[in-house]
């Protein structure tokens, strides 16, 4: 699996990106943590239908991981991301 790090709005995303997808195997896992790494969340999709490139399932997982983030930030779903 590769291992790509971002950031947004202050948090670090890592996004695990397998090389191949293959029906039932793993299709990705994403942690987003605060800028202190020591607080955060971690989560694995569930697809109906597997991503179809290794690109696809990057995108996808960072675009969740970056809508997570905008929800916490308004009060959504209590995950604390921004405690220190």
């Amino acid at each position: 699996m590769l291992e790509k790090v971002r950031s947004y709005k202050g948090f670090q995303i890592v996004l695990f990106v397998p090389e191949t997808n293959a029906p039932g195997k793993s299709n990705g896992r994403v942690r987003i943590t605060g800028a202190s790494l020591d607080v955060g969340v971690c989560f694995t999709p569930d697809w109906q239908h597997s991503p179809a490139t290794s690109q696809d399932a990057e995108d996808w997982l960072f675009a969740y991981a970056a809508g997570a983030i905008d929800c916490e930030l308004a009060g959504g779903f209590g995950m604390d991301l921004g405690h220190d």
